[in-house]
């Protein structure tokens, strides 16, 4: 693994370093599923097949405290977040 390029929440992009990104997988009782590993294509994928994004990150929480985690990371390394539940969102801001 290396660094990832990652979106802001100002819409420009940050960097995160491998040593945060194995930080929050140890902490992690789910999955968290980079570009490249396995079940990244089928993770990202949404309803609208219009919508191709590609997240830097997808976090499969396993309970409440992956979610706390997550959102701590996400608030630290100042990036933009989405949240999935269905993956049926027509705009794609299910991504």
């Amino acid at each position: 693994m290396a660094n990832l390029q990652a979106v802001a929440t100002t819409g420009g992009e940050v960097v995160l370093k491998e040593a945060d990104i194995n930080t929050l997988l140890k902490d992690l009782r789910g999955e968290l599923i980079l570009p490249g590993g396995e079940g990244y294509e089928a993770g990202r994928k949404v309803f609208n097949a219009m919508i191709d994004k590609r997240p830097a990150m997808i976090a499969r929480c396993a309970d409440a405290t992956d979610v706390l985690r997550v959102v701590e990371f996400a608030r630290t390394h100042d990036l933009l977040v989405a949240v999935r539940g269905g993956g049926h969102n027509v705009a794609g801001k299910a991504v």
